[in-house]
């Protein structure tokens, strides 16, 4: 009876575990590939509330070890895990201070851990993640998964007696927790489309076949198509340029000499082949001045046309 005298009864609550975060903002591929940077956080937490620790029967202590996947810091492709996007960790918001694999994360015992558990919050092993530019990926899910491997010692929930003793449950164990980072990436393309120039004649016939090429850097594995829109004036199936009120027809053929345009696949321009993420493709092209129209007035002509790419 002695020795259960002064006993504090405490609600018995079992240590909690938990990870947040890990998602990264979804970007095109030339952002993985060019930067800058794609970064998040996370964290990891462990928590004992309603918890006594100051025990005569062994030292509270709790230890946290970050390891890497076995593949390292890389984020791999849900369909093809050898496309990957390198990645690192840090201890700071700077991300200046980097995680090695095996790295003691948390390291407390006795009061530095009573005080942390018995505020409520416990203790939380933040993480910022930020991926490393480089790699020419397609688009798709990229996924990795980090581990804590939580080990604890004689952290007493429920009771104590006067001696200092754990009458209730004196906890200790490991537990391994993950956490997963994932990574969205989409398809993208840069489109270089040169103006179209005809430069100056003083009847229609004094005008040159322009021919020129519509130039694309797209996401690797990346198959396309490529649509010019009618125009502003466009009218009778035909692109117009305006000068005022005065318009003067012409249009841009694709290399088989049918008018390229944008409603549908038969007008539209097929890629090259699947792009390969690194390299420009290049969809050629002829513009000309319709020949079957009146001489116009005098002026500077002028149109604008949308180039789109769909995929």
């Amino acid at each position: 009876m002695l020795a259960l005298a002064g006993l504090a009864p405490l609600g018995a609550q079992a240590c909690t575990m938990a990870e947040t975060g890990g998602l990264l903002p979804s970007v095109a591929t030339q952002r993985v590939a060019g930067g800058p940077t794609v970064t998040t956080s996370a964290s990891f937490n462990f928590n004992c509330a309603g918890v006594v620790l100051a025990l005569l029967n062994g030292t509270p202590t709790l230890k946290g070890q970050l390891q890497a996947n076995t593949t390292g810091l890389t984020l791999k492709n849900t369909l093809n895990n050898t496309l990957q996007i390198p990645y690192q960790i840090y201890s700071n918001t700077g991300y200046s201070t980097g995680y090695a694999s095996g790295a003691l994360v948390v390291d407390l015992n006795g009061a530095n851990l009573l005080g942390l558990l018995t505020a409520g919050s416990g203790t939380n092993v933040p993480i910022y993640i930020a991926t490393t530019p480089g790699p020419n990926i397609p688009a798709g899910v990229y996924t990795d998964t980090l581990q804590v491997t939580w080990t604890y010692f004689n952290i007493c929930e429920g009771l104590i007696g006067a001696l200092g003793l754990c009458v209730g449950v004196a906890n200790t164990g490991t537990t391994v927790r993950n956490l997963t980072i994932s990574l969205t990436v989409s398809n993208d393309c840069t489109i270089t489309a040169p103006p179209v120039s005809f430069g100056s004649a003083p009847l229609l016939a004094g005008f040159p076949t322009v021919s020129q090429n519509i130039s694309l850097q797209c996401s690797r594995n990346m198959v396309y198509t490529v649509g010019l829109s009618p125009g502003s004036y466009a009218s009778g199936g035909r692109r117009r340029m305006a000068s005022g009120t005065s318009r003067l027809a012409y249009d841009i053929f694709k290399a088989d000499n049918t008018v390229w345009g944008s409603a549908d696949t038969a007008t539209r321009a097929a890629g090259p082949a699947p792009a390969t993420g690194n390299s420009v493709q290049t969809i050629p092209y002829s513009a000309r001045i319709y020949q079957d129209q009146a001489n116009p007035a005098p002026g500077t002509y002028t149109d604008n046309v949308v180039v789109d790419v769909s995929f």
